[in-house]
């Protein structure tokens, strides 16, 4: 006989996504405190432009990545929800390691880019990532363990 947890498979694909939109909540604040380093980069400001010496070429990857970052979390709430919804709790972990590689790839670039670039703007977003990390690491994988939920 299997041990049981006291811990819902419902409920930790609820905490999960709970720290999902925490963040995604981080990154657009991130995204929006620094929108003007956002802008340079893409090449958008006329006084250092794309590829000059004040804006050389691989600035334009970080604020790719970061956006398609964005982009997946975005995707792996609605596939959490969407499983939820349906009552097919068991399949909402598959993006699970995806989604921490992701993850730690945004949060890796994002604290790069604060301490490379600007030390003001990024502090709260920072620590709310690192918060939500944390807690997506204590969080448990769904298995199915017999209970109400399958």
């Amino acid at each position: 006989m299997a041990k049981q947890r006291r811990i819902s498979n419902k409920t930790i694909v609820i905490l999960k996504i709970i720290s999902a939109l925490g963040l995604l909540f981080a990154c657009c604040l991130y995204l929006f405190l620094n929108f003007d380093a956002f802008q340079q980069d893409l090449g958008l400001n006329k006084s250092a432009p794309l590829g000059s010496a004040q804006n050389p070429w691989y600035n334009l990857c970080f604020p790719v990545l970061f956006l398609l970052g964005i982009c997946f979390v975005v995707y792996y709430v609605g596939n959490m929800i969407v499983r939820l919804e349906a009552k097919q709790i068991w399949k909402a972990d598959r993006l699970f390691l995806l989604y921490q590689i992701v993850f730690t790839g945004l949060l890796v670039i994002t604290i790069w880019r604060w301490f490379l670039i600007d030390l003001t703007n990024a502090m709260f977003p920072s620590i709310v990532m690192i918060v939500m990390g944390i807690t997506n690491l204590f969080i448990p994988r769904i298995i199915d363990n017999n209970n109400h939920d399958f």
